[in-house]
């Protein structure tokens, strides 16, 4: 490969991974084409033997494909070592089974030895197709999600619980290093070291790689890793490489932050006084992650003869969640029996149950508008097209948990903006087609700026 230029040989190494997959098919075909002819006593012996010899085949061409791409360096040399040298036997085996299969039938020798050789090729191939992996994703890829017994078994130590409590979580462990394991350790792992880059642990990554440190403590800006990850997409310097998810903006963020608090691998994160907006950010990783306001209500169990009742009087009853005693409820406008305010009240049982409604598309009248403001854990209301007003909005303020409410296509003015505004937890409003103008619409963002308003005025 000398006579070959390093950047020709990375371009034709990295057809490895396309390549690989064809040994690996055509061997297991001939395998159980052996199989499915021994139980059905057919002839497939022509078809096993060009299995074995087109995988042989293939099977060069990946080696050849795969030393090239190993030219790069970066690998572990063990587990690179063990891959090789098993699918080179692998390979040789292969082309020794296409000629013991067409004399078994004349030869004792083969016969005898066919079964022998057929075992070691899947051993071997087994044995190549896991050190591969290892080299691409690292040695715990396999078992990393497996039931702790069988991570046991494969020699792997138990990991530690990764906490989430942002009082208690540290900085490195439960934040930095969750965005390495899950953007950067795939290339960066103790198999595969590329650039002689690990971000594992601290001692690797203070080490840096080939060309150097990859962080300053305290200059984010002059660090190497945050200049690869924020580099242009298109740029050949990014990181990660093409193909492989980009860091979020929140990510990005939280890295920065990191680097610029002083590159701390033992301080909690409580410790480097995270502003709003980093604790916001840390939320996006799972750390710190607020109680939804349906996952923190305690209710008590659900008599199943009042929800049969509701479906009765034709409501359609559906759980949220995991939890039996949290409902969604609609009223379809194609029943034949009409929505009433009898019907409403004979919700009220269930109204702390209750935190989906939808009444969409029924004409509601300000009694049934008044029922609805009376149940007081709804967080998603989807009242379009009902004939809406601006009045009938006032009920709705007493809604102190609502974050969703969907009033499109009914006669709502920018007199509304009163009562839409008192509704402090509302983060998404659909106002389609109604009368409220861009002007009103401003007023009402600047007076809940976490509220995202659609409504087609854009």
């Amino acid at each position: 490969m000398l006579f070959l230029e390093t950047n020709t040989i990375q371009f034709f190494g990295r057809f490895h991974a396309l390549i690989v997959h064809l040994p690996i098919g055509f061997i297991i075909i001939a395998v159980l084409f052996e199989g499915l002819a021994w139980k059905k006593k057919i002839d497939l012996k022509a078809a096993i033997s060009y299995a074995f010899l087109v995988g042989g085949f293939a099977a060069v061409l990946a080696v050849v494909l795969g030393l090239m791409l190993a030219n790069d360096g970066g690998y572990n040399e063990t587990a690179l070592g063990l891959h090789k040298w098993t699918a080179i036997a692998m390979t040789v085996l292969t082309f020794l089974l296409y000629g013991v299969n067409r004399k078994k039938n004349t030869q004792i020798w083969a016969k005898k030895s066919y079964p022998v050789l057929m075992g070691l090729v899947v051993v071997l191939l087994s044995v190549a197709g896991h050190y591969g992996g290892n080299l691409t994703h690292g040695s715990t890829y396999l078992f990393e999600h497996a039931p702790r017994p069988l991570q046991a078994l494969a020699g792997i130590a138990p990991k530690r619980e990764r906490v989430t409590n942002i009082e208690t979580a540290l900085v490195f462990e439960d934040a930095i290093s969750f965005i390495f394991e899950k953007k950067c350790n795939v290339c960066h792992n103790s198999d595969k070291a590329k650039g002689d880059l690990l971000l594992t642990d601290k001692a690797s990554i203070l080490n840096g790689g080939s060309g150097g440190a990859v962080v300053v403590a305290g200059a984010a800006k002059k660090s190497e890793l945050y200049k690869r990850v924020t580099l242009d997409k298109t740029h050949k310097k990014f990181m990660p490489t093409e193909g492989r998810t980009p860091l979020t903006k929140e990510e990005t963020f939280l890295l920065e932050w990191w680097i610029d608090s002083g590159l701390s691998f033992d301080k909690k994160i409580k410790d480097l006084k995270p502003s709003e907006k980093v604790i916001a950010y840390l939320q996006s990783i799972g750390i710190g992650v607020k109680t939804t306001f349906i996952d923190a209500l305690k209710l008590a169990k659900v008599n199943e003869e009042d929800v049969d009742a509701i479906r009765a009087l034709r409501f359609q009853v559906n759980t949220i969640s995991n939890s039996s005693e949290v409902m969604e409820l609609s009223y379809s406008p194609y029943n034949k029996e009409p929505l009433t305010a009898d019907k409403m009240e004979a919700l009220l049982k269930l109204k702390t149950h209750i935190t989906w409604l939808n009444l969409s598309n029924l004409p509601l009248n300000t009694t049934i508008f008044s029922k609805i403001g009376t149940f007081e854990n709804l967080t998603e209301l989807r009242l379009s097209h009902t004939k809406m007003t601006d009045q009938a909005l006032k009920p709705l303020t007493k809604l102190k948990h609502l974050e969703y409410l969907n009033v499109y296509g009914n006669p709502i003015t920018d007199a509304g903006i009163e009562y839409l505004q008192q509704m402090k937890n509302l983060k998404k409003l659909y106002v389609w087609k109604t009368e409220l103008t861009k002007a009103g619409i401003e007023k009402l963002k600047a007076a809940l700026p976490q509220l995202d308003v659609i409504s087609g005025l854009d």
